[in-house]
């Protein structure tokens, strides 16, 4: 079975995530959907709940996410795309499974680089935090990332250039 791209569940859910409109990437999506976190692989987020607060909270964080590539086939796209959080540009990567019934079933995602996956970890802890509703918990998350976006934000800065020919 051929795939056109104008088809393709994946289109949906780029158009959605370039608007913002989480009702139409919620639309994309199995009931059972796992989305698989760039942030910490004991992080995965299951079923249409968990995702819509995962995607509202990116939404909030995130601007100009646009898709540059989509290559695949009818059951396994890959992703990328480049989007802002803040002042930092982020490139993200995401493999996508197909269920037989055209829903997406798993989203795996990678962001690079370091500062920008640091950043976008302080963004998005607190207010996932939030969402639990256990009162002290945004700000411990807090407390435990920002320092670590910070650290990694300035050894890009001013360490990586003098390990690379940049810095020679």
């Amino acid at each position: 079975m051929t795939v056109h791209i104008q088809d393709s569940p994946a289109l949906a859910y780029r158009r959605a995530g370039e608007a913002h409109d989480l009702d139409a990437l919620m639309a994309t999506l199995a009931d059972d959907v796992v989305f698989h976190s760039p942030l910490s692989a004991n992080a995965a987020f299951e079923g249409k709940e968990q995702v819509r607060e995962l995607f509202s909270v990116v939404f909030g964080a995130l601007s100009g996410i646009r898709y540059l590539k989509d290559v695949g086939d009818e059951r396994t796209r890959a992703l990328t795309a480049t989007a802002r959080l803040g002042r930092q540009e982020l490139h993200e990567s995401a493999v996508v499974e197909v269920g037989a019934d055209g829903l997406i079933e798993e989203v795996t995602m990678w962001i690079r680089p370091l500062p920008a996956l640091t950043a976008m970890m302080a963004a998005l802890g607190p207010g996932l935090a939030r969402a639990t509703g256990r009162p002290g918990l945004p700000l411990l998350v807090s407390a435990a990332v920002k320092p670590l976006a910070a650290m990694t934000r300035l050894g890009d800065r001013t360490l990586v250039p003098l390990l690379t020919r940049r810095g020679r």
